[in-house]
């Protein structure tokens, strides 16, 4: 239900299961008595579609996500909260989401935030903006154009970052930029920022430039 991938099967095999304790809890007691003939093959019970549809789907206990990106230890991390951070935001708390990921030109590093207030996955906004010039590692100008200035105290009480002196103009706005806690962003999204250090290392492997001679000059 709700569009949420629990169990796949092909050729008489189960091929994926996201419940990773399920076919062992579930499955192979009966399934192993029938393959070796010493069980009949049990009847499945089958629910209409008009009745699955009308249910509520529970919050699963196993991770649903995994096929997104989301390890298990990060899943669990969020259902736990210890993974989420709580953002006070026009007059609400806000459980958000950190995910680490890299811009496509320049490789920069890119912040965006998830709302799970609901339980669900929802996106809710970009922590950091783009500005073109390629900028030194954890560091990011920091979107106040959408999210406005009251979000740096939070970056800063969050301990995400804080505050390099730097600024860059665009249009008529000030961002500034901010360098981000290494550690900080492992913890909250270690496959993410794992990839945003390999893309910005690949990004970094360029050819030497030919040393100029006079005449060249």
């Amino acid at each position: 239900m709700d569009n949420r991938s629990f169990l796949t099967a092909k050729t008489g095999f189960v091929d994926v299961c996201l419940d990773q304790d399920f076919p062992a809890r579930e499955i192979l007691p009966i399934y192993a008595g029938v393959q070796m003939g010493h069980a009949p093959i049990p009847p499945l019970k089958t629910v209409p579609k008009e009745i699955a549809l009308a249910q509520k789907c529970p919050m699963p206990d196993w991770n649903y996500l995994r096929w997104d990106g989301y390890s298990d230890e990060k899943y669990q991390a969020i259902r736990s909260g210890k993974g989420l951070l709580e953002l006070p935001w026009q007059g609400e708390t806000v459980s958000l989401e950190l995910q680490v990921r890299s811009y496509y030109s320049g490789g920069n590093l890119a912040l965006l935030l998830v709302d799970w207030s609901s339980g669900e996955p929802e996106e809710w906004g970009d922590l950091t903006v783009n500005l073109g010039p390629r900028l030194q590692k954890d560091c990011a100008f920091v979107d106040v154009n959408n999210l406005g200035q009251e979000i740096l105290p939070w970056v800063e009480k969050d301990v995400l970052g804080k505050p390099t002196g730097r600024v860059a103009q665009s249009g008529f706005v000030t961002y500034p930029e901010y360098q981000f806690q290494a550690d900080r962003l492992k913890a909250l999204d270690a496959n993410g920022y794992h990839s945003y250090c390999q893309l910005r290392g690949q990004n970094s492997q360029e050819k030497p430039q030919k040393k100029k001679t006079v005449e060249e000059r």
